[in-house]
């Protein structure tokens, strides 16, 4: 049982109690080690770390075909998409680990508006998954007159607006007159990554984002005994992973990689001070019973389907949590067979829908989660909204095959446009950003135990033939609920 008081108000990101003398430092802190495998960084034990900090990125990349066709950060992931995993350590153990970063920093960035990426995390973390606008490229011909293509502004099927950022009225850039078909779309030249560490851009993560138990909690370095380390592993460096390649160098992706450029690797590490409240936390971090921090881990758990052919199949996944609290899980269904390894712009941080949908539920103690098998894909997509608590930014095209395809599961009517976007089209990414997700934690905030029993991941589904030969790789992010305690500089992890 825990035995600490609850973090006070200077240890949380929330807003103060009542106003407070503070200080704050930076320092730029560089890796203890670093090469093209991982880094780590130890943080000076002193003040309080502010969980916004951010760890600067660079990489580069060898140019093969034109020079003009620089590379670019995944669109649905950004920066993140460099790091492999990450982890917390304090003195030698594991206090908060994170597999995945970048395909778990998909589904946490789907969440955000329109207007903060636009403005603060593609300026800050590269990506632009509000692509081009939903208008069709091509513009209608003068006659015969019809009224829907007036209303579209002159375009061509499909219309309307998705909250996108476009070009509306595709003016020729060079001469200000309107063009036959509207110029691609590419990645700003503020985001390009080139050969040359001096003309590529840094890129900025913060070091809540990796570490999921610095949600919500300022680290009390100063009251710490023992080192406190960051071990950051970068992810692969071929295409996809941590950098797409335009489509019109595709022919060279296999023979492009990606570096690391070491010395550009930093963290801007931000230490508050509160001269009012210092001898208060360390008298009780040092005498007292200390403090308990509440946070979520994630635990990543994988399992490879084999390829299917048509027809109607069954699946069950265990996920064995025994002991753990859990409060949520997240599936996401990343293709992988040899024909859908990358996905355009998104990277492999896809979560490809099946095209003739599918039905889940969650077995717990051998009882179902829900009733009867949740089948209707928008009760799926509000299922999964549940999780954040705040509803995925996303066109429901990309989130799904309703009403894309027929029966059969051909292609009917992409609701997403064929506007380009470093080369590819928009409607090549419908279906591929279907998360799903249970929430499983009550009213209080509270996760539920689970037994030495696994938890069965249950799903039905008919494969289309347009699907059929496929491979997915499902992988579960649960969410589980875990609890330390800070006391006479030691910290104890309890769950």
């Amino acid at each position: 049982m825990a035995s600490g008081r609850g973090l006070p108000s200077v240890l949380r990101t929330q807003t103060y109690e009542r106003p407070e003398n503070q200080d704050i430092t930076t320092d730029l802190l560089y890796p203890v080690s670093i090469n093209q495998k991982q880094a780590k960084f130890v943080f000076d034990r002193k003040g309080v770390l502010d969980s916004n900090s951010q760890i600067v990125l660079r990489q580069t990349c060898n140019q093969v075909g034109a020079a003009e066709q620089e590379c670019y950060l995944p669109t649905s992931t950004g920066a993140l998409g460099m790091v492999s995993r990450a982890y917390l350590t304090i003195g030698g153990r594991r206090v908060s680990n994170l597999e995945s970063v970048g395909h778990w920093g998909t589904w946490k960035r789907l969440h955000w508006s329109d207007e903060y990426k636009t403005g603060i995390a593609n300026v800050k973390q590269g990506g632009a998954d509000v692509f081009c606008g939903s208008a069709s490229r091509v513009v209608a011909a003068i006659a015969p007159a019809d009224q829907t293509k007036i209303n579209a502004r002159g375009f061509d099927a499909p219309y309307g607006q998705l909250g996108r950022v476009s070009d509306e009225f595709c003016k020729n850039s060079a001469t200000g007159v309107m063009a036959a078909a509207l110029t691609d779309t590419s990645t700003p030249p503020g985001q390009v990554i080139t050969s040359n560490a001096d003309t590529t851009p840094e890129f900025t993560i913060g070091l809540s984002q990796l570490v999921p138990f610095l949600i919500g909690v300022q680290l009390p370095l100063f009251a710490m005994r023992e080192e406190v380390a960051l071990i950051i592993e970068w992810n692969s460096n071929i295409f996809g992973h941590r950098f797409c390649v335009p489509a019109a160098n595709a022919a060279n992706e296999n023979a492009i990689f990606s570096t690391i450029s070491t010395p550009d690797v930093y963290i801007c590490a931000d230490y508050l001070f509160f001269p009012g409240q210092l001898e208060l936390l360390t008298q009780e971090m040092m005498t007292g019973g200390g403090y308990d921090i509440p946070y979520d881990e994630i635990q990543t758990i994988e399992n490879t389907e084999p390829q299917l052919n048509a027809g109607s199949h069954a699946f069950d996944t265990q996920l064995a949590l025994g002991g753990k609290k859990v409060k949520g899980v997240v599936l996401q269904q990343q293709q992988v067979d040899a024909a859908g390894l990358v996905y355009n712009n998104i990277g492999r941080y896809n979560s490809v829908a099946l095209r003739l949908g599918q039905s889940m539920n969650l077995f717990i103690d051998s009882q179902p989660f829900y009733s009867k098998n949740i089948t209707n894909q928008s009760l799926m997509m509000q299922e999964a909204n549940q999780i954040e608590g705040v509803p995925l930014q996303l066109c429901d095209y990309r989130w799904s095959w309703t009403n894309q395809v027929d029966a059969a599961g051909a292609n009917l009517v992409l609701g997403l446009s064929n506007r380009l976007y470093n080369g590819y089209t928009n409607d090549s990414e419908s279906g591929t950003a279907q998360f799903l997700g249970i929430k499983m934690e009550n009213a209080m905030g509270q996760g539920r135990r689970i037994s030495n029993l696994p938890m069965i991941w249950k799903r039905q589904a008919t494969i289309a033939a347009a699907d059929a030969g496929k491979q997915f790789q499902l992988r579960f992010f649960c969410i589980t609920q875990r609890l330390c305690n800070i006391s006479n500089g030691i910290v104890h992890t309890i769950e």
